[in-house]
């Protein structure tokens, strides 16, 4: 699908289109896969374990000597671009204080349906806890996401899980990282493109007045330097989920945010730590 020039809004193309906003974007991003691989001959995962039969219903677990929790990574790329392999860095901080750590690929759009993703992660999820993840393991989770993976973060905090056998608070915290949460606004982007979304889609799979199921803390950031648009999103998630005020990383852009995550005693980092503490502050 193609969408008419007619149909991409100037401002919306601005706010999320970030080639447009994030000059550095490029040489940001590129160096990820080299840290990553890094990471991998440093401590080697359990690599490529399948959730389902896409190729790439695939994840890696990271297991610490003496795991007392887990925190599960979920990589962003707006439902389009990314996977598990370029994340493994954000592992080793948290391998070094105890917590083991998982990182999902999910099938991408346009080849899925922007629909078929969420359910993926929810199928990648399940199966991580109750195939993979031992009982120390399971003790304290906390899913974090970026981007896309920020959407989908917050969307494990919407299910049911006992319907997938699973205790009613599988996890005990949620840190979504400069997410988009009302897809409504991606239609008139070139995004759409490839998500595909119409307006019904896009409002009935938005997260923004979601009700929340599982009740996990849930901690919102975003870069103090990201457009409006993400501004606004993680701002209308939190009046939706009202734990505590967004964190605004400053001087953060919305790729740069996520090496805070990796660097101990930054923002993000000691967010992620207080949320297994079971702590928000």
């Amino acid at each position: 699908m193609t969408l008419p020039a007619a149909a991409i809004d100037d401002y919306s193309e601005r706010q999320y289109n970030l080639a447009l906003t994030v000059p550095d974007m490029k040489a940001i991003t590129g160096r990820w896969q080299e840290r990553a691989e890094a990471a991998r001959r440093h401590h080697p995962p359990l690599a490529d374990l399948a959730y389902d039969a896409h190729p790439r219903e695939r994840l890696d677990l990271f297991r610490a000597t003496a795991p007392r929790g887990t925190l599960v990574f979920i990589h962003g790329g707006f439902w389009r671009a990314r996977s598990k392999d370029e994340f493994s860095w954000i592992a080793a901080p948290f391998l070094a204080v105890g917590y083991s750590v998982a990182l999902p690929s999910y099938p991408l759009c346009p080849q899925a349906a922007f629909s078929a993703i969420a359910p993926a992660v929810r199928t990648a999820f399940a199966h991580l806890y109750r195939e993979v993840l031992t009982p120390a393991e399971r003790a304290r989770i906390v899913v974090a996401g970026h981007s896309a993976g920020g959407y989908l973060a917050a969307d494990l905090a919407t299910v049911d899980w006992t319907a997938h056998g699973l205790p009613a608070a599988p996890f005990q915290g949620v840190l979504p990282i400069s997410g988009v949460f009302d897809l409504r606004p991606l239609i008139a982007t070139s995004i759409n493109a490839d998500l595909r979304l119409d307006d019904a889609e896009a409002a009935r799979l938005s997260l923004d007045r979601a009700p929340r199921r599982v009740p996990a803390r849930v901690v919102l950031a975003v870069g103090g330097e990201e457009t409006e648009g993400f501004r606004r999103q993680t701002d209308r998630m939190a009046a939706n989920w009202p734990d505590r005020p967004p964190h605004r990383i400053a001087g953060a852009n919305h790729f740069d945010i996520l090496h805070g995550l990796a660097t101990p005693g930054a923002a993000l980092h000691e967010a992620a730590r207080n949320l297994f503490a079971g702590d928000t502050a």
